[in-house]
């Protein structure tokens, strides 16, 4: 499958060419790093929490980068423009699986499954939303 005009069955691997790991990356650091903080400034040596916000910033983060930032591929921020939800269930569905388990350590079998659906939903309204909104349809 290629990123050509009309191929509206591109799959995740190719929409996430255009994913700039390096924003990404920080966005997750800093949300993770300042939940660690202050989970050790209240007295708990939690560690769920902090990597689930880390996930979940890395995925929001780099996926709305990613079509807002100059960076990346035309035609990959075009599709995304053109098929803005299927665009955004790909780190939707790969940030509440990462969050699920996770979670499973931290709130037990059915309470990892209930966060990372539920967080997966938000990430996916919040990046579907920017995508539809200021998705590049004409490049």
């Amino acid at each position: 499958m290629t990123l050509e005009r009309g191929n509206s069955m591109m799959p995740v691997h190719a929409a996430m060419m255009m994913w700039p790991t390096s924003v990404a990356t920080g966005a997750g650091v800093v949300a993770g790093g300042l939940t660690f903080l202050s989970a050790l400034l209240s007295g708990s040596i939690a560690i769920a929490s902090p990597i689930g916000w880390a996930i979940f910033a890395f995925a929001v983060g780099g996926g709305a980068a990613a079509l807002l930032g100059s960076k990346g591929d035309r035609r990959a921020r075009r599709w995304a423009g053109k098929y803005p939800w299927r665009w955004a269930s790909g780190p939707a569905v790969l940030a509440g699986l990462g969050i699920g388990v996770v979670q499973i350590f931290g709130m037990g079998f059915f309470g990892g499954i209930v966060a990372g659906v539920a967080t997966g939903a938000v990430i996916w309204v919040i990046l579907g939303l920017i995508a539809s909104i200021a998705g590049n349809k004409n490049s």
